[in-house]
């Protein structure tokens, strides 16, 4: 190992010293259209030599950049931002509450229920049903699936209002199910009342 290093020693002492201007070319001869931010194709070596004392010596390297290459940021042309298109953004006030919906439909249901039960308490003292729509219904237990469909619909009528874009409709949402669960219970009262009687 150590003669190794000894041998690569004296190589290096004996060896010639390189021509620094073997691969340099003239300015001329370089391209124009070389880019300024790349490094050049042939950059020139470090000479290597050896002074008076046989130890060897660097020399460094010099890196020319050419003026036809070199460009100043002055000159580099920034086209400028296009404005892009505008986007509008509207704002929608929060729905009601679902719960709020959802409680309605609850009272409006019970209500329905109590006026079916009401109904049919009347009929067994001998009234008769003047609603058209429920009279094939009074006298069976169907009475109370039968008279939830309007509800039904109210309910989904209601969840419709909440979700319009009419501002009107959404601040009134609340109107078909509560007018509903009013008549029912009016009519329920009505009933018990009928059924009372002497």
């Amino acid at each position: 190992m150590g003669l190794a290093t000894v041998a690569l020693l004296l190589h290096l002492a004996v060896a010639a010293p390189i021509d620094a201007d073997v691969n340099a070319k003239p300015a001329a001869e370089r391209s124009s259209t070389q880019d300024p931010f790349t490094a050049p194709a042939n950059p020139q070596p470090a000479a290597v030599g050896s002074d008076s004392t046989g130890s060897p010596t660097l020399t460094a390297a010099k890196y020319e950049s050419g003026s036809q290459n070199s460009q100043s940021l002055s000159t580099i042309r920034v086209p400028p931002v296009q404005p892009g298109t505008q986007s509008k953004v509207i704002m929608v006030e929060s729905t009601p509450s679902h719960r709020k919906w959802l409680a309605l439909s609850i009272v409006e249901h019970s209500a329905a229920a109590f006026d079916a039960y009401s109904t049919r308490d009347a009929i067994s003292s001998g009234a008769h049903e003047t609603d058209p729509l429920m009279r094939p219904f009074a006298s069976s237990p169907g009475i109370y699936a039968a008279i939830q469909a309007g509800p039904l619909v109210l309910d989904y009528a209601a969840r419709r209002m909440q979700r319009s874009p009419n501002s009107f409709l959404r601040h009134t949402w609340w109107l078909p199910q509560s007018a509903s669960t009013g008549l029912f219970l009016f009519s329920g009262v009505h009933n018990l009342n009928i059924a009372n009687r002497p």
